[in-house]
């Protein structure tokens, strides 16, 4: 009914459910207080999507009909506005409310078969057949007796008809209306038809059945005030006469050997995965409202792998976080490399690495379907009773995420995601994240702590990366976060903007305006962006029990992860007499191809010496010169996993040594080449890997002694293979530990194919480079890095190998070591670290057992 004819209504509704057509100028709060006042149930009516300041008019309304049957909109269109004005809705009610749209006719049953069934609460639909769990449209309402028409042509949860024009046709059908509701309870069914007979004027009226008292109904047509009615067999009844000249009589049945049993279940309905993620968006649109501003204090540590560090890199730094509704800045100080505390100008050499921004998250809003949800069940979570509900890429041609997310059962907040990136193209080939949120003493979920777990895929090298940032301070709504915010600009501390492309540096320029307050001005607005290129300068010293003299060595490192902007990487350093150099395209064409390669050479030669029973025979050593070029493709499989494909080349350059018997054949220069294939991937923060390489020979000819039986001919072709698995535990920014197991093997493998430990490469604690030389085994290495201060590092380590060296033994011979480090800054910005091993069965140029190593290493970022 329109809002006019308000005055139409009875003195008494009896319960019925009157919807009001209003509009932007209506007393909504007054039209509801009059339908309530008066014995009704209240509703409104909203012709078309209501606009953002009726709103707060609605927010009292138990019932809204949307009434959108004149829409031109397309059918993604129409349902991605209608979950957008729906979830405004039900976010800005003050209490439950029900939701009903009456859609285009044309577009009603695709409706009924879309997801988004959750936002509504039903569908005023034309088709009767399909109307079980809906609203069916019944035109004008002439008379009440039109009401009992409906219910017998179908079954409908509702029937939604509209009063008269003629306001004195609408004050009687609404006057019948109210008086006969006092007859028609609910429940009613076509009764039993013949075995009573009611009527009226000698026609027969229509009988209804209530079966749970087992009274009837009569609707009597063209029966006026005094005609005499009759009942067969004879009852006491109970007369309702209508304004339209009709009769509703109500009367027990007077057979005395019947009689009811109402017997019920009752349980309260489970809630569908689509109603359950409706109201979460409408949970979060409402406290997106209440929390206008949010301050969130805590640290945040990043650890990673970088070559020659004895330890993985711990960054650490005390964050806080100021986020309001059109921007989200992080403050970051305390900057800690290690534990130790830098202070730099500008923007910190620190790369922001990060996948692809997904193009939709999970549990929003947007236009189409981007996810299938899935209810698994519910459970508690943290003390919180949660739904459990399941998500993931409805295709995989985007960045998305898969996953899980619990969902408050009693305020449908966010309490906890589990996540996992698809379809990334990037750098970083897998990422999954796990978000716990805490509820503040206002009511609203924040974030409590984040675990990003990462594998980056990088020219030369390849390192999990992990992040935790734990907040335990949250102030909603502060008065003073204006002036916080703009202090923080104004110090020297290292701003990060939350941007649509990733994290950027906020500086220059930009901050200046930001720290003036002047948060209007394109450039308060922009970042600067991320630091691309990072030089390192390494130095340092050797001593090695089986080098004759402390070993110097220096190089400079020189690594790009933005090349000529192409996104592109070079990674290059060269150190003397060594040099390295690796690219990679982390996506082809746009496709999710990686393609990378690396080469390294040595201008010197050194001794490959060699063993027997753990004596070393020089009369065998050959001196030799590596070199080494390899490139490879690379593709994710699933959001963990990642397969590999390249090509290996190895030359060799091999020559007598001083000391080599004048009999011994120095093997002919050795190229091998060959295919290697493995997967990589990680899943809840372990990291690994399994690989095969198969490698061919030219040129290969006999070496050595001939009686020796050293050389085979098989060993022209040689296979190699392996696996991984490693995973690094944040116990506390100044705590972090690492365990690693290497399970290596091969085939047709000889001196010059074997593994070994080396000083930089698969080490083992406290062994010279070179001494152990095998064809299979395994093996273990642990590091615990412990940071009491901001001048220091401690570093410990320990090793363990189980391999098979026929150069020590027959069968598996074990290898202990263990290692110690301090890392401490030095000046000018340089990073220093000591490093001291001992290995328990290393032998001595002498002959001794127990091998110490020392390296002294110098890093400057520059």
């Amino acid at each position: 009914m329109k809002p006019g004819q308000i005055p139409v209504l009875p003195a008494v509704l009896h319960g019925l459910e009157v919807a009001v057509e209003v509009a932007e100028s209506s007393d909504i709060p007054g039209l509801l207080d009059e339908v309530t006042s008066r014995g009704g149930h209240a509703a409104v009516l909203l012709r078309g999507f209501p606009p953002d300041a009726l709103l707060p008019n609605l927010a009292r309304a138990p019932t809204i009909v949307l009434d959108v049957s004149t829409s031109t909109l397309p059918l993604e269109a129409l349902v991605f506005e209608l979950r957008t004005r729906l979830t405004l809705l039900r976010a800005s009610a003050r209490g439950p409310v029900r939701l009903v749209v009456e859609p285009p006719e044309a577009l009603a049953a695709a409706l009924l078969d879309r997801p988004s069934a959750g936002y509504w609460d039903a569908l005023v639909v034309p088709d009767a057949g399909r109307a079980a769990s809906s609203w069916l449209r019944g035109g004008s309402l002439e008379s009440a007796g039109r009401v009992l028409d409906l219910t017998r042509t179908a079954k409908a949860d509702r029937w939604l008809v509209q009063l008269p024009d003629d306001a004195g046709m609408a004050r009687r059908v609404m006057g019948d209306l109210s008086s006969a509701a006092q007859l028609l309870g609910p429940g009613l069914v076509v009764g039993d038809a013949g075995v009573t007979r009611v009527s009226c004027n000698g026609r027969l009226g229509d009988v209804y059945l209530n079966p749970n008292t087992l009274d009837r109904v009569a609707l009597l047509r063209s029966c006026p005030e005094g005609a005499p009615v009759t009942i067969e067999p004879p009852s006491r009844a109970e007369r309702v006469q209508l304004g339209s000249g009709d009769a509703l009589v109500r009367f027990t049945d007077a057979a005395s050997d019947r009689f009811a049993i109402d017997t019920s279940v009752a349980a309260r309905r489970r809630l569908t995965v689509e109603e359950i993620v409706a109201r979460h968006q409408a949970a979060a649109v409402r406290q997106a409202a209440s929390v206008r501003t949010l301050v969130s204090r805590g640290t945040l540590t990043i650890t990673f792998e970088a070559p020659g560090f004895p330890a993985p890199v711990t960054v650490s730094s005390e964050t806080t976080i100021f986020k309001e509704a059109t921007r989200t800045d992080l403050e970051q100080r305390e900057i800690r490399v290690n534990g130790i505390a830098f202070r730099s100008q500008g923007i910190p050499r620190l790369p922001i690495i990060e996948p692809e921004r997904v193009s939709a998250p999970p549990l929003a809003i947007t236009l189409g379907d981007k996810y299938r949800y899935r209810l698994v069940g519910d459970e508690p979570i943290s003390g919180v009773r949660s739904y459990v509900v399941a998500f993931e890429p409805l295709s995989g041609g985007e960045p998305l995420f898969r996953g899980r997310a619990w969902i408050s059962a009693e305020d449908f907040g966010i309490v906890r995601v589990e996540a996992s990136e698809t379809g990334l193209r990037g750098p970083v080939v897998s990422s999954e994240q796990v978000d716990e949120f805490t509820r503040t003493g206002e009511g609203a979920w924040v974030l409590a702590r984040s675990d990003v777990r990462q594998l980056y895929q990088g020219a030369a090298y390849r390192t999990p990366i992990r992040r935790v940032l734990a907040l335990p301070t949250h102030d909603v709504n502060a008065p003073d976060f204006d002036l916080r915010r703009q202090a923080a600009y104004a110090s020297e501390h290292t701003i990060l903007r939350d941007t649509s492309e990733g994290y950027r540096y906020l500086e220059g320029e930009t901050r200046r305006a930001a720290s003036a307050g002047m948060s209007s001005s394109p450039a308060a607005r922009s970042a600067t962006g991320t630091a691309s290129r990072v030089r390192t300068l390494a130095f340092g010293v050797i001593v090695d029990p089986n080098i004759t003299r402390p070993l110097p060595f220096a190089g400079l490192s020189y690594l790009d992860f933005n090349l000529f902007g192409t996104g592109a990487q070079l990674n290059g350093f060269f150190g003397g007499t060594y040099g390295q150099m690796a690219f990679s395209v982390p996506s082809l064409r746009g496709s999710r191809w990686q393609l990378a390669a690396r080469a390294f050479g040595i201008a010197s030669s050194y001794n490959d010496r060699d063993f027997e029973a753990g004596r070393e025979q020089y009369d065998r050593n050959v001196r030799q010169r590596p070199a080494f070029a390899s490139v490879w493709l690379l593709r994710p499989l699933t959001p963990r996993l990642s397969f590999r494909a390249g090509y290996d080349l190895d030359y060799t350059h091999f020559a007598r040594s001083d000391v080599t018997a004048s009999d011994f054949a120095a093997p002919a220069d050795q190229i091998a080449h060959g295919v290697r294939v493995g997967l990589e991937g990680q899943r809840a923060g372990w990291d690994g890997t399994v690989w095969w390489s198969g490698m061919r020979r030219s040129g290969w000819r006999p070496w050595g002694w001939s009686e020796s039986g050293e050389y085979r001919l098989s060993q022209h072709d040689f296979q190699r293979y392996g696996g991984s698995i490693a995973r690094s535990v944040i116990f506390s920014p100044m705590l972090l530990g690492r365990g690693e197991v290497t399970l290596t093997g091969g085939h047709d493998l000889d001196r010059f194919s074997q593994y070994s430990f080396g000083t930089f490469d698969n080490r083992l604690h406290g062994y010279p480079s070179a001494l152990i030389r095998y064809d299979r085994g395994a093996t273990l290495r642990s590091s615990l890095a412990w940071s009491p201060g901001r001048l220091f590092r401690l570093d410990g380590f320990a090793d363990a190998a189980f391999v098979r060296d026929t150069g020590f033994a027959r069968g598996v011979s074990r290898f202990a070591g263990i290692g110690a480090a301090i890392e401490a800054p030095a000046p000018f910005g340089t990073l220093v670290a000591a490093e001291w091993g001992y290995g328990f069965q290393g032998i001595n140029s002498d002959g001794r057992r127990g091998t110490h190593v020392v390296r002294v290493t110098g890093y400057k970022v520059f």
